[in-house]
């Protein structure tokens, strides 16, 4: 019964994060970096402002895929969405302390979609006149703060559901092994998992000092929600990690080990601040 309850109560928290980041996204979440090159035929350091609002529509819209696929049981799916909006996290907060790296996270991103830029197998980017430009970045390199600590585990139980991995397997075997696309995997985890990527970017990049909002209540009621998320996850984390309990199951003894470090790191990690909500509450 708590299980459901706990699953009920993440959907009401993705719900009304995207409600809010809907609304902030139509009414702050503006390209000024891409005006100014437009207006003036220079490229400035709003460009990082633009990468962070890119990176915050990008995982809004994502969010809503998640909501949808967690409402059909496809958790598989939502999980490989929840990477692609950790990422989008990860380089948000790298580029906003890191502003060196605009043409890596920016422009060279630009270029290269656009067919202007090539990348060789090295990783390597060169224009079209084969002058090097710059070299492709992997997303670990992103990790700062306390991301660094569970980064590699979470990263690590994400990837697999991404790509053609059979270690995922049992995910689609019933419980007569026989393959099936019915079995609902990971009900609970893979929402606190969204709530807990998704927490972090908002926190970023709405509750920052100097953030333009439509009016004081609705900065004070995005602010109150970072705070009831991130107290409401400080208390589920344990919760979780009860799930994981040690065992000499050999099949499990490691896995139920690794979720624990995981889940015990990113229990740490929610007392970082992202931007300007004060986490005294956690204290």
């Amino acid at each position: 019964m708590e299980i459901i309850n706990h699953e009920e109560k993440l959907d009401k928290y993705i719900n009304k994060f995207i409600r809010r980041s809907r609304d902030f996204v139509e009414y702050a979440a503006h390209p000024y970096g891409m005006a100014d090159l437009l207006h003036r035929g220079e490229r400035n350091s709003k460009f990082t402002y633009d990468h962070e609002y890119f990176n915050f529509t990008k995982s809004t819209k994502t969010l809503i895929s998640i909501k949808n696929l967690l409402g059909i049981g496809h958790n598989e799916d939502a999980i490989i969405l929840i990477r692609s909006m950790f990422e989008n996290y990860l380089s948000s907060r790298y580029l906003n302390e890191n502003e060196e790296y605009i043409d890596q996270l920016v422009t060279h991103p630009l270029n290269l979609f656009a067919a202007t830029y090539n990348v060789r197998e090295n990783g390597e980017i060169y224009d079209r006149d084969n002058n090097k430009v710059g070299d492709l970045i992997n997303p670990s390199a992103f990790k700062i703060g306390k991301d660094k600590a569970y980064y590699h585990l979470f990263y690590g139980f994400l990837s697999p559901f991404s790509h053609s991995n059979f270690g995922i397997a049992d995910c689609y075997l019933n419980e007569h092994l026989m393959f099936t696309i019915s079995k609902i995997n990971y009900p609970l985890l893979t929402r606190f998992f969204a709530l807990f990527v998704f927490t972090k970017i908002f926190e970023h990049i709405v509750t920052v000092e100097g953030e333009e909002f439509i009016n004081p209540r609705t900065e004070k009621e995005c602010y109150k929600l970072v705070e009831e998320s991130i107290k409401y996850q400080n208390e589920l984390i344990p919760v979780l990690i009860e799930e994981y309990k040690p065992t000499e199951n050999k099949n499990l003894k490691h896995y139920n080990k690794r979720m624990r470090e995981m889940l015990k790191e990113m229990k740490k990690s929610l007392k970082e601040e992202l931007g300007s909500v004060n986490k005294d509450f956690l204290n």
